[in-house]
């Protein structure tokens, strides 16, 4: 003979309810995994960018500290300049004189 497994019609809901929550709990499970792996992935990308914006910013302080070292050459050179024309200028002066 054959025997039937029979489910009261009361726990249908009951059943469907476990697995719609199953199937979203699976879903959920799923999406957490991928979550770690793009937040770990950000965090290597956000730290990448940070070594980076660091280097940029030495290697700008170093070059402030070129232009300002060029500048104060320039002025040097110019204030040699200015004595030299003098020196220029008084020796023909002296030539022109005798």
């Amino acid at each position: 003979m054959s025997e039937a497994i029979r489910i009261p019609t009361y726990l249908l809901p009951i059943g469907a309810a476990v697995v719609s929550f199953l199937m979203g709990y699976a879903a959920m499970s799923a999406n957490v995994s991928h979550a770690d792996e793009a937040r770990e992935r950000i965090e290597a990308v956000a730290e990448e960018a940070i070594k980076k914006s660091q280097q940029n910013g030495q290697a700008i302080a170093v070059t402030d500290q070129k232009v300002q070292a060029v500048i104060e050459s320039l002025s040097r050179q110019e204030k040699i300049q200015e004595k030299t024309n003098e020196q220029i200028q008084a020796l023909v002066q002296a030539l022109l004189a005798k």
